[in-house]
């Protein structure tokens, strides 16, 4: 496969990529992180690294009220087990 191939493949799979889970907490980032990685599940964690470039911070709301939450992207063939490995992590 040539370099044009696997940019195009990665394209493809970023446009299947399912979000399975929202958060702007730090802290739950982390064990979201923690969790998918101990499972050898591939994700994206969209939005982060932004959540402070606006200088608004996170208020509140638990998250930057321009950029959003970070969310936790997976491929389609991992959503259910991500879901499964996720589903006691609160968000409060």
């Amino acid at each position: 496969m040539n370099q044009e191939q696997k940019e195009q493949q990665e394209r493809e799979d970023h446009e299947r990529l399912v979000t399975v889970f929202e958060t702007g907490h730090e802290g739950i980032i982390a064990v979201v992180k923690s969790l998918l990685d101990e499972a050898n599940i591939r994700y994206l964690a969209k939005g982060e690294g932004v959540q402070d470039l606006f200088g608004v911070g996170i208020l509140g709301t638990g998250f930057n009220p321009i950029t959003g939450p970070v969310q936790f992207r997976v491929m389609p063939e991992d959503v259910e087990y991500a879901r499964e490995l996720l589903k006691d992590v609160k968000d409060n």
